[in-house]
């Protein structure tokens, strides 16, 4: 009986487990500006603004494996110090190291990067069957704000 409800058990569990990378998973924009020593000039405590994130997926499993689709954004607003320039190349220069180096420090490897301009960057990245994206980009709010957009797409078999 103990073998039989373990043999119905098995199947079920790998469709729970997350098939996302560990990167996809853990990522958040605010951890990411902190690590990258980029926020000398602005401030993201939750006076200076909030943040959040949306997760979509789609997931198709059985005995044969499993197909999914992820999506997730995340955002933050930081207040700019008044009495301290903004650089956005230098922001974007450092958050870019920040995020190749979390890449591979999760194991991924880079296929391709790019960047529309200054206060943009991406990274596609593969690991075994998995491939993703990530995309940074940043917009000025007034005088007094900045916020960070990253937008995360991976999928996989």
């Amino acid at each position: 009986m103990i073998a039989v409800a373990v043999l119905f058990a098995l199947p079920g569990s790998s469709c729970t487990l997350a098939p996302e990378t560990s990167f996809f998973s853990k990522f958040s924009v605010r951890q990411l500006v902190e690590d990258s020593k980029s926020s000398s000039a602005f401030t993201c405590d939750p006076a200076g603004g909030g943040g959040g994130g949306t997760g979509i997926g789609s997931r198709a499993g059985g005995f044969g494996g499993s197909h999914f689709n992820s999506h997730k954004s995340d955002s933050v607003a930081c207040r700019l110090k008044s009495n301290e320039p903004f650089d956005e190349t230098t922001l974007f220069s450092a958050l870019k190291l920040e995020v190749e180096r979390v890449l591979h420090e999760n194991g991924l490897q880079i296929t391709d990067n790019g960047s529309s301009g200054a206060a943009n960057f991406y990274f596609a990245y593969a690991l075994k069957n998995v491939r993703g994206r990530v995309q940074v980009s940043g917009t000025r709010i007034g005088t007094d704000y900045y916020d960070l957009q990253v937008v995360l797409d991976e999928t996989g078999d």
